[in-house]
């Protein structure tokens, strides 16, 4: 069954809970515009603002990544991040298939499925358990397009 999407791409019904994901996804803001923080692993352990940060930057609104120059940012759809991959360019390395809690993981912690560090321009995301579970949430619905 596939979601209904606009003419422009975007998905159409979301559950309140996904609709607030997406807020998260495409503005780096959480409930009520509240501003969302995030580390990053060459400014160690602040947190900074994420003004003008969020994942749709790197991901893409469709969360299929992208390439900028030598940087490679992931396609996380979940029709990818729900399989394992192997290894190939432009990461030659193999990752196992992503559950939530490993996906929760990358999101805050900068891991991967398999244990391995993210790139360090990933932002290592501050969240609250239900801001972090609404974008878990609106992040299946990227692949299910």
């Amino acid at each position: 069954m596939s979601t209904p999407t606009r003419a422009d791409g975007r998905i159409e019904n979301l559950t309140a809970d996904e609709a607030r994901g997406k807020i998260i996804y495409t503005t780096g803001r959480g409930a009520a515009g509240r501003l969302l923080y995030f580390r990053l692993l060459t400014a160690g352990e602040r947190a900074l603002p994420a003004s003008g940060i969020f994942c749709a930057n790197c991901h893409g609104a469709d969360g299929k990544g992208g390439r900028e120059g030598n940087i490679v940012m992931a396609d996380i759809t979940d029709g990818t991040l729900t399989r394992p991959l192997p290894a190939s360019p432009p990461w030659n390395k193999a990752r196992a298939a992503y559950t939530d809690a490993l996906l929760a993981r990358a999101i805050t912690q900068g891991l991967d499925s398999s244990g391995q560090q993210l790139d360090s321009s990933m932002p290592r995301w501050v969240l609250s358990e239900s801001e972090l579970q609404d974008l878990l949430k609106y992040l299946k619905r990227l692949g299910s397009r």
